[in-house]
């Protein structure tokens, strides 16, 4: 598979009742360029690995195939930087999980078009609808913009992570990304500080076209493993302030104004979920940073605890 100008990038792990519908939505692509799609595989239980090479057997010009005899990830091994993005070929690199999927035929086709013309744009997005585990619609999208735009890295610090736009969607540019910066790097996050480097150094478009279904809280993934812990939550909140210190230090204070909002937000939360709303109440900056992300409802809810706090 030479001369390809994309790299398709996809993770799977027991994503037996999903994976054909993410090996369909790459199959069903239509694009006046070439492209392969190459699929790591980290040792799944399931059938995941079986359809995985039915579709490898029937589309051998589409698929390479990475098939684990044991889990990395359990040993804590960075599967992309160490097996997969040496095998990538081409300009672009596009990404969408094993249990999620592309719904728009021509994605690759559309994002190529902008990202050929616009030499500046380092990622490339589009809208992205959630729906449930079963498959069901939820009528409810990732981004609420109808409008092409463009986004910088103060735009991403300073929104709530996962609010603009979903991994499935990604299209960068190979030669700004070719192995991660480790001081880009959010421990047990990945799409969210890989955008903000690549708005480091160039911008992120944004097209509003629905061209992906994410599924939320599938099994055994990093969502539903979220939203089972508590403390899993927490842990998340500390690393995104660990990574956005790295970040400061990285970009030599470029972004500090932002940063510190983003920070003072995460810390925000923090305090909230820990329930020290005595702390909250005397850090005026913090409480504003956070009712910057949150919902109405959410804010409404938050001032009721810290006013139940006030009146002790």
């Amino acid at each position: 598979m030479h001369n390809c100008l994309v790299t398709v990038c996809c993770l799977a792990y027991n994503h037996e009742k999903y994976i054909r519908s993410t090996l369909e939505g790459f199959i069903r692509q239509k694009t006046t360029f070439r492209f392969k799609v190459i699929v790591h595989d980290d040792a799944s239980t399931d059938n995941t690995r079986n359809i995985i090479k039915e579709y490898a057997e029937k589309y051998p010009d589409i698929f390479e195939t990475i098939l684990q005899d044991e889990n990395r990830y359990q040993k804590g091994i960075d599967v992309e930087d160490e097996y997969i993005f040496p095998k990538v070929e081409g300009k672009y690199v596009a990404a969408c999980e094993g249990d999620d999927y592309w719904t728009d035929e021509n994605k690759l086709q559309l994002q190529v078009e902008y990202m050929e013309k616009h030499p500046d744009c380092t990622l490339c997005v589009h809208n992205t609808e959630k729906i449930f585990e079963n498959g069901d619609r939820m009528k409810k999208n990732i981004n609420v913009c109808r409008r092409e735009r463009d986004y910088s890295f103060e735009d991403l610090a300073l929104a709530e992570p996962g609010s603009y736009f979903h991994f499935s969607s990604f299209m960068w540019r190979y030669d700004k990304m070719k192995i991660k910066n480790p001081a880009f790097e959010m421990e047990g996050i990945g799409d969210y500080p890989m955008a903000l480097y690549l708005a480091s150094v160039g911008y992120i478009h944004y097209i509003p076209r629905v061209m992906s279904r994410y599924r939320m809280n599938s099994v055994g993934s990093w969502s539903c493993s979220m939203n089972s812990d508590h403390s899993k939550k927490i842990a998340q909140h500390r690393n995104i302030i660990k990574g956005f210190r790295l970040i400061d230090k990285e970009t030599d204070n470029r972004y500090s104004p932002v940063i510190k909002k983003a920070i003072a937000r995460e810390e925000a939360k923090i305090m909230a979920m820990e329930k020290n709303y005595s702390a909250l109440l005397k850090s005026p900056r913090r409480f504003a940073a956070l009712c910057r992300t949150l919902t109405h409802k959410a804010v409404r809810g938050v001032c009721d605890k810290v006013q139940a706090v006030r009146c002790r």
